[in-house]
C-alpha cells in the first residue's frame, strides 16, 4: 500500500526528517567548494529524447516560455511533468502536475506532447512513478533533459541516475528565490535563507545516498 501523506503543505514540509532548510554557521572555503560541487550541476541544456520537469510550485513563466520555444522547435518530443502535492496543490487542490501541464499548453506545447505523473508528493516518487507512465507509453528515453531548481539539481541527478544507469542526463536548472534571496552556484553561502537551503540539499544528499535511496556518484 502506498504511504500516507499529509494533504496540508506545512505538515508534509514537517513530515520530512530533514528540514528545506538547516542553520548553519560559518563555511570554510573548502567546505563551500565541496558542498557546491555537491548540490549544484552545470547547466547541459541541448536536445534530449524527454524533458523530465521535476514537481515544484516555484517554476516561473519565463522558465515555462523557455520550454515551450525549445518544445516548438523539437528539441524535446516528449515532457513528462511531475508531482500531487506542494503549495499550489494545498492553495488549489489541483495536482501540481497539472498546473504545469496546462501551463505548458498556453504557451504552445501540444497537449500529445506531455505526458503526466500526479501521484508523487517527493524527487524519489517523482521518478519511479513516472516510469510506469513511460511504459505505458511504449517510451525508453536514450537521453533525458531535467528541469529543477539550481540547488536541486544535485539530487536530481543522483535520483534519474538510480532509475536510468546508462542514459545521458543532462541538467537544465533555474535559479529559485526565497523571500527575495536567490539561491545561485555563485553566492549562496553570502545569504543565511540561501545557505540554508542549500546545506540542507546537501545533508539530504548525504542521507539518501547512505540510505540507496539515490545514486551515489
Amino acid at each position: 500500500m502506498m504511504a500516507q501523506f499529509p494533504n496540508n503543505h506545512d505538515a508534509n514540509l514537517r513530515s520530512h526528517p530533514i528540514p528545506r532548510a538547516v542553520a548553519v554557521e560559518d563555511l570554510s572555503q573548502k567546505d563551500i567548494e565541496g558542498i557546491t560541487q555537491t548540490v549544484f550541476v552545470a547547466s547541459q541544456s541541448q536536445p534530449a529524447d524527454l524533458l523530465f520537469i521535476f514537481g515544484t510550485s516555484t517554476i516561473d513563466g519565463e522558465v515555462l516560455e523557455s520550454v515551450g520555444r525549445d518544445c516548438q522547435q523539437g528539441h524535446f518530443p516528449k515532457v513528462m511533468v511531475t508531482g500531487l502535492s506542494g503549495r499550489l496543490y494545498s492553495e488549489t487542490g489541483k495536482p501540481v502536475a497539472h498546473i504545469m501541464r496546462d501551463e505548458l499548453i498556453t504557451r504552445g506545447v501540444p497537449s500529445d506532447v506531455i505526458l503526466v505523473q500526479d501521484r508523487s508528493t517527493n524527487t524519489l516518487e517523482d521518478v519511479a512513478f513516472s516510469l510506469d507512465v513511460l511504459e505505458k507509453h511504449d517510451i525508453s528515453p536514450e537521453s533525458i533533459a531535467f528541469l529543477c531548481k539550481a540547488h536541486h539539481s544535485g539530487r536530481c541527478l543522483r535520483t534519474l541516475r538510480k532509475f536510468f544507469p546508462s542514459q545521458m542526463l543532462l541538467s537544465v536548472p533555474y535559479i529559485a528565490a526565497y523571500d527575495g534571496i536567490k539561491v545561485a552556484e555563485e553566492d549562496w553561502y553570502q545569504h543565511e535563507v540561501s545557505r540554508g537551503r542549500v546545506y540542507g540539499e546537501y545533508l539530504r544528499i548525504i542521507e539518501y545516498t547512505r540510505r540507496g535511496d539515490i545514486a551515489n556518484l
